[in-house]
């Protein structure tokens, strides 16, 4: 199993954080779930304050754990680490932890409920772009890196070392 590692955890809580709350800053209980300065991812995870499903799941067991950081407007919204069908490894996602929330088609609660929604869309985007361009471990970079490795495979198994296809050289 591959854990991101202490750097790469309390890199991607910062970012989320900075782009969460903006110039604001995050109430006291959010503080209390950056990572420390030196830590063990594992142990760090396994802590009381991080949520995993399933709950009561051994580290090995684990499909994804959950930091409750939420945002400037809704504080539910998460920072998750899963893993994908059939990994090892756990990747990055933001988590609106919105979707559930139902209010009825011209209630005065619908349209403030579909602006917290966007909200919550735009600023999930924007962490997940940031993670992406810090190279931390997300699905976007997981997947752009399976597919190197399949390239690199192809091309190997096919004797162009040089990268090139077969349509390429004909």
């Amino acid at each position: 199993m591959r854990l991101p590692q202490a750097k790469e955890l309390r890199r991607a809580v910062e970012l989320y954080l900075v782009i969460a709350y903006g110039q604001g800053e995050p109430p006291a209980t959010v503080g209390e779930l950056v990572p420390p300065e030196q830590f063990d991812p594992a142990s760090w995870l396994m802590g009381p304050q991080i949520e995993r499903d399933p709950r009561d799941a051994l580290l090995e067991n684990v499909r994804s754990f959950g930091l409750r950081l939420g945002n400037w407007a809704y504080p539910h919204m998460k920072l998750r680490l899963s893993r994908p069908p059939n990994e090892h490894e756990f990747l990055l996602s933001v988590d609106a932890h919105d979707a559930f929330l139902f209010a009825p088609a011209g209630s005065s609660d619908a349209t403030a409920l579909a602006q917290m929604k966007q909200s919550n869309a735009t600023i999930g985007a924007a962490i997940l772009a940031a993670w992406d361009e810090a190279n931390l471990p997300t699905e976007r970079n997981y997947l752009r890196r399976k597919i190197r490795e399949v390239r690199t495979r192809d091309h190997a198994r096919h004797g162009h070392a040089d990268g090139e296809s077969d349509v390429n050289r004909q």
